[in-house]
């Protein structure tokens, strides 16, 4: 998501904030800290469930989208499995993002498709 605004428009406003289980497990680290580079108006938020100290910056727990504020017209573009996904939902929203501006991809099994029977 990230290889798009670097490429178009890299003085364009970008938050990117990324939860995980570690710095160690955090895929494609190198990359988003690389295009974050690229980007002059782009800043970062990582939080991480254990070993957070290891990567400077970053917070422990689950991401809190408290913190970071974000502006009520941001396109949101969350990633990640449903119960992830669910969460992220009920802080956006509350927080004043509205549904149309947030697109979405579950990362994980199709919850319609475990609904289904032969």
């Amino acid at each position: 998501m990230l290889e798009h605004p670097a490429a178009t428009a890299p003085t364009r406003p970008v938050t990117v904030l990324h939860a995980d289980r570690s710095p160690a497990d955090h895929a494609l680290r190198a990359d988003t800290d690389r295009l974050i580079s690229a980007l002059s108006n782009a800043r970062a938020t990582f939080w991480y469930e254990r070993d957070a100290e290891q990567a400077t910056g970053s917070r422990t727990g689950p991401m809190n989208l408290e913190t970071p504020e974000l502006p009520v017209d941001a396109s949101v573009y969350p990633c990640g499995p449903l119960p992830f996904m669910r969460e992220v939902g009920a802080q956006l929203l509350p927080g004043g993002i509205p549904a149309r501006n947030i697109r979405y991809e579950v990362f994980g099994p199709d919850p319609w498709l475990a609904d289904t029977t032969p």
